[in-house]
């Protein structure tokens, strides 16, 4: 390539200089003709015909003499015809020229200009997509063969631009490649990303662009505008003004070419489903296999909503406040299968919501409602501000691994969208789904009453409540729904989307002023980084880690079995059974406080009471109206406010007084009672003490609560200062801090005759209380807690560490499934990526063509099967290191198991859809040596060989067993890095040539990819056919022969093998082997 630099790389070019050849110029016009076709097509009737008005005007644009009367023809002066009448004061020529001039112009109609700014970033994105399949051609042959290489040419096309790079910053004149499809693929082509759709005139490197969305996804804080200014102090020049709007631009269309060949490759997988992401996203979650223990919660999830990454709507200036959007229309999509679509969520309205909502009418009140702001039933409820999003709705799995996203439009965290997560979860999980939720007591009601009651209830979905948020809401709801009750569980606290919130709270400073699309592809390239670099490199710390949790709770087990004998507890049946008992009280203490129980005798008193009343309010409204009729009172025309008070008086003493004849008549009651009657005063007794006793109920429903959840204040391992913070935080949230509900029903004993004597309830006094024993006041109520066997304090520390010990056993049995799926998933996602992989790079039967396509497409997907490959070798470590660790007491198997869908997906149709038992083409060298050894093997085999030959070509199962061998040999010291002692293939043994590497080094990848792909299998095959004949009874001869002939095999692989520091890895494996024996496989299998 032909480069032409300035004398100054520092100096900006005054003008640019573009030549553009023969066929860039059709290739130009054809894409204006494209945009032009799409303009008409998109234009209104009325614009058409206004359009043809003017193109017939602007072809009769010829000056006509007649139609401009007092101007002389110059023609016809000029042709001698006619005479100039010309003044010896002269200048009329001038003048006529002039008045000519003026009156061909106001003739002529100009073409209005229906181009506005606001609608250049879509006339942009447009030119883009007219050009992104060369574009994106010329993106996927980069990737794949570096630049290309440069060809003599004596009519070359040159493009003037500014080149960008990480450390210099200079003028070129690119030479740019023939056959490319324009400017921008050329550049492409080249490893350069244009900031403009035809001529640009400023252009960065890929790998400019790539460390900027690294480092944004690792910091999200580290803005385009900081890194230009940052690119800037590298190249030595002042930071200009426009630079960073020329690399936004470029880096949206690098970031679309990652999607657009993404998709490319997972098309080829059979994995461009929609939902194939989230259905397939974290493998210990959805990778079943046979015959692994049904669970009680076949999967659990947690969503919550998040207000952090907001979004200003830009509104033009109006006098009468905010006026309308004049934001820039961009169409693009960034949603990459993450969001739902807004018309989806937008389904589930009020015309949905509305009548299946729990209402107070109905008597379903949540008792947690006055303390969760979200549990808000006005569906339709809108944030009028300035804000278009008002936050995200987020739903994990309970590693993670994001599964749906929803943007929450101009309102709070409303029901419609859960429902509509819920429901989406439901059409791609099926049955047993845990949904865990900070409002899942209210949310439960709510999902029940809708129209996705009926299956909600069919797939036996549940909705649970966090540890962290559970410990904060009423201990009737914690009985129900606290993780530390929920049988099936385990030791999850379905806190994940608090964790992952807080770091994507980083997001809000770039999103806040982003444009739509722009917001969509921050959080959408965030969660995708966080998904693949964050949350599955650390997927075999988490199970270890709730794994070693589970083991040292399950360490206590003999200290709660004798806590359980000195309190005569027998099994933890009992446990359950007075948790049963806790929630039946609890419920009662809430209905009493809410219902009314009146005999006719009180509520006759009553009315008496009302009767008095009203007739006191007769008299009143009596003397107000003389009053405003008397001659001292002012004029008012028509009736008086007094008049209307009279009327509503009466009207109210007439329905109190058909009230107190039909008690009359029901009680019998000739004479109408007066305050001195007997049956008065102790009708009125009686109906104070039930108005007492329902205050007291309801004050003991609440310090009852409140105690509860006072004691996780009082835990173990809690300090003095954190418990003093807890307790204000309590306080705060307390239903009785106000004293306006507590102080009223308390003082209403002393309005009562007779009232029991009880001392005055202070709140900071409740904080100083432990038990349940040390309030006084309960021992007074008629349902007696003080009394119940679970309200003793020693009994619920007991209870609460047996249903702990419940937990971790769940969680272990767990974890020993999610284990195995996530171990088995490994082995059968890396064989099938590189049996694919292989398939791609082969080029036999194949045209030039399409051998080249299939090259690009390989590469590609060697780079997206090494996005996750190289964290295995890590998860391995961890997993072997947790079983060695523990030993016996870890029940965990990595033994890969068979799934029930393999790894390709049901969907995998076409070419992705690749059987492991497809024949591989051999090697002429290894062919003979294999069949005889082959035929040897299976002389010596038994009939159970027979069912593994669907088997013979997954890799990985090896490549595990032998982590096992690298990891003790790592122990031992003989081997000081893991990666070469492990056997695992990590990412710079399969890592592809760089674009600048020469033609040998692809060969020679190539040759090692085939030799894999056509010797390790050989090795498989005969790698269990030894572990069947190397355990238990079986051990003898046979598993000695067999061991042999494995390490007679490595030792072969040691010559063979194309790459020389895989030769050495093979050689130390065969003599590792060979000294420990068979034996050492059963250490390993343990």
């Amino acid at each position: 390539m032909s480069v032409t630099t300035t004398e100054d790389p520092c100096v900006v070019p005054p003008a640019k200089k573009v030549r553009m050849g023969a066929r860039a110029m059709e290739e130009y016009q054809d894409a204006r003709a494209i945009t032009r076709r799409e303009t008409w097509e998109v234009m209104s009737v009325t614009n058409h015909q206004n359009l043809q008005a003017l193109q017939e005007l602007a072809a009769d644009n010829t000056l006509n003499p007649a139609n401009f009367p007092g101007v002389n023809a110059v023609d016809s002066v000029l042709n001698g015809t006619e005479q100039a009448l010309i003044s010896h004061a002269g200048g009329e020529v001038g003048d006529t020229l002039e008045d000519i001039i003026e009156l061909t112009e106001r003739a002529r109609t100009r073409c209005k200009d229906t181009r506005t700014r606001r609608d250049r970033t879509q006339r942009r994105n447009n030119a883009f997509l007219a050009q992104m399949p060369d574009i994106l051609r010329a993106y996927s042959s980069f990737r794949a063969w570096g630049k290309p290489v440069e060809e003599a040419d004596n009519d070359p096309e040159l493009l003037h631009v500014l080149v960008v790079d990480l450390f210099t910053e200079h003028s070129e004149n690119l030479v740019l490649p023939k056959g490319c499809g324009g400017f921008s693929a050329a550049l492409v082509r080249l490893g350069l990303v244009p900031s403009a759709p035809w001529t640009p005139s400023v252009v960065f490197t890929m790998a400019t662009l790539d460390l900027y969305r690294v480092s944004h996804a690792r910091c999200p804080q580290f803005s385009i505008y900081a890194f230009t200014k940052t690119l800037a102090d590298l190249h030595g020049v002042p930071p200009r003004s426009t630079m960073h709007q020329h690399f936004s631009i470029a880096f949206d269309l690098y970031l679309d070419l990652r999607r657009r060949t993404e998709t490319q490759v997972l098309r080829s997988l059979g994995r461009d489903s929609p939902a194939w992401r989230m259905k397939n996203c974290c493998p210990a979650c959805t990778y079943k296999l046979e015959g692994e223990d049904q669970l009680i919660f076949s999967m659990l999830v947690t969503m919550d909503g998040n207000d952090s990454l907001k979004r200003v709507l830009r509104r033009g200036p109006d006098a009468d406040g905010p006026g309308n959007s004049n934001e820039r229309y961009d169409d693009r999509d960034a949603s990459d299968g993450y969001y739902l679509p807004r018309d989806k969520v937008d389904e589930w309205a009020r015309k949905r919501l509305a009548d299946v909502l729990p209402t107070d009418d109905n008597g379903e009140e949540n008792p947690c409602k006055e303390r969760w702001k979200n549990m808000v039933n006005d569906v339709t409820a809108k944030m009028w501000g300035i804000f278009d999003e008002t936050g995200i709705f987020l739903c994990l799995c309970r590693h993670g691994f994001a599964l749906v996203l929803v943007d929450m439009l101009r309102s709070g965290e409303l029901s419609k969208y859960p429902l509509a997560v819920v429901e989406h979860l439901l059409k791609h999980f099926g049955v047993d789904l845990g949904v865990g939720y900070d409002i899942g007591c209210h949310f439960c009601t709510t999902l029940d009453k809708s129209e996705l009651g009926p299956e909600a209830r069919e797939s036996r979905l549940r909705c649970l409540v966090g540890a962290f948020h559970g410990h904060a809401h009423n201990r009737l709801c914690q009985v129900c729904f606290l993780a530390l009750y929920v049988k099936g569980l385990g030791i999850e606290d379905l806190e994940g989307c608090e964790r992952r919130f807080s770091r994507s709270n980083a997001l809000a400073g770039c999103c806040r002023r982003a444009s739509r699309f722009h917001r969509q592809q921050e959080i959408t390239a965030y969660f995708k980084h966080t998904d693949d670099f964050d949350v599955y490199a650390n997927l075999a710390t988490f199970l270890c880690s709730n794994y070693e949790q589970a083991l040292k709770i399950l360490d206590d087990e003999g200290i709660v079995r004798r806590m359980m004998w000195a309190e005569d507890v027998v099994d933890g049946d009992e446990f359950v059974q007075a948790l049963a008992d806790e929630k039946a009280y609890l419920q009662e203490l809430y209905k009493s406080s809410k219902t009314t129980v009146e005999t006719p005798a009180t509520r006759y008193v009553a009315a008496l009471d009302d009767d008095s009343a009203n007739a006191t309010k007769v008299a009143q409204c009596r003397a107000a109206v003389r009053q405003a009729q008397s001659d001292a009172a002012a004029f008012t025309p028509g009736k008086s406010k007094a008049d209307i008070a009279l009327r509503h008086a009466l009207e109210k003493r007439e329905r109190t007084a058909t009230v107190l004849a039909d008690l009359e008549r029901e009680l019998n009651i000739t004479t109408r009672w007066t305050v001195e009657h007997p049956s008065y005063k102790a009708a009125q007794k009686e109906a104070r003490w039930l108005e007492y006793q329902r205050a007291l109920d309801r004050l003991e429903l609440l310090v009852v609560e409140r105690l509860f959840e006072l004691t996780k204040m009082n835990q173990s391992g809690t300090g003095y200062r954190l418990q003093d913070e807890k307790a204000h935080s309590q306080v705060s949230a307390s239903p009785f801090q106000g004293s306006a509900e507590c102080g009223g029903q308390i003082q209403c004993r002393r309005r009562y005759s007779n009232p029991p004597p009880r001392d005055p309830v202070d709140i900071e006094k409740v904080l100083e209380y432990a038990f349940l024993a040390d309030f006084d006041l309960l021992r007074h109520s008629h349902h007696g807690v003080g009394q119940q066997y679970w309200a003793r304090p020693a009994y619920r520390s007991v209870m609460n560490r047996w249903f702990r010990l419940e937990r971790a056993r769940e969680e272990i049995n767990r974890l020993d499934i999610e284990i195995r799926r996530f171990v088995t998933w490994m082995r059968d996602e890396g064989a099938f990526l590189r049996k694919r992989e292989a398939a791609l790079r082969r080029s036999e039967g194949k045209t030039e063509e399409q051998a080249e396509a299939d090259h690009e497409l390989a590469v590609l997907l060697e780079e997206y099967r090494m996005r996750r490959e190289r964290f295995e070798q890590s998860h391995m470590m961890r997993l072997w290191a947790l079983k060695r660790k523990w030993g016996d007491r870890c029940t965990a198997s990595l033994t890969p198991g068979v799934p029930l869908v393999p790894v390709s997906g049901p969907a995998a149709g076409g070419e992705g859809d690749m059987d492991v038992d497809e024949e591989t083409p051999r090697e002429p060298g290894l062919a003979g040596a294999e069949e005889g050894e082959g035929k040897a093997l299976d002389d010596d085999d038994d009939s159970d060989a027979e069912g593994d030959d669907a088997h013979d070509e997954q890799v990985s199962e090896m490549l595990f067993r032998l982590t096992g061998l690298g990891i003790d040999a790592e122990e031992r010291g003989e081997s000081p890095k893991g990666a070469k002692s492990s056997g695992m293939v990590t990412h710079d043994d399969t890592r592809r040539a760089s674009t600048d590497s020469s033609s040998s080094d692809s060969t020679t990848i190539d040759t090692e990819g085939e030799w894999k792909a056509h010797n390790l299998p050989r090795f498989e095959k005969l790698k269990r056919k030894f572990d069947r004949v190397n355990e238990g009874d079986k051990k003898s001869e046979r598993a000695a022969r067999y061991a042999e002939k494995l390490v007679d095999l490595m030792k072969e692989f040691a010559r063979t093998h194309p790459n020389a520091a895989e030769r050495t890895k093979w050689e130390k494996r065969a003599d590792d082997f060979k000294r420990r024996g068979p034996e050492a496989r059963m250490g390993a299998r343990s």
